[in-house]
């Protein structure tokens, strides 16, 4: 007998879904710190905030990078990281 039980079951991963979707978030927080950096040079920032602006840009660029190498769960993990911090930067 024959159904959808018996057939091969499809990988729950797809290579290159969570890869891409965390290089989507990655991306959506580096442009979110780009754009208010650029806005800062108007004046009127506290210097610390665009310090935390600047840290935080970095360390997207550095996750941007470790995606290119990262396992399945370092993958995940980072994206996890970046939707919680594009919901908390896009909601303040």
């Amino acid at each position: 007998m024959t159904g959808p039980l018996n057939e091969d079951p499809q990988p729950l991963h797809h290579p290159g879904g969570d890869a891409e979707q965390a290089q989507k978030l990655v991306k959506r927080v580096l442009g979110w710190y780009q754009a208010s950096l650029a806005g800062a040079r108007a004046g009127g920032n506290d210097p610390a905030e665009i310090d935390a602006w600047r840290a935080g840009r970095d360390q997207a660029v550095d996750d941007l990078d470790r995606l290119e190498d990262a396992d399945e769960d370092e993958t995940v993990q980072i994206a996890l990281l970046y939707a919680a911090r594009l919901k908390e930067l896009t909601e303040s």
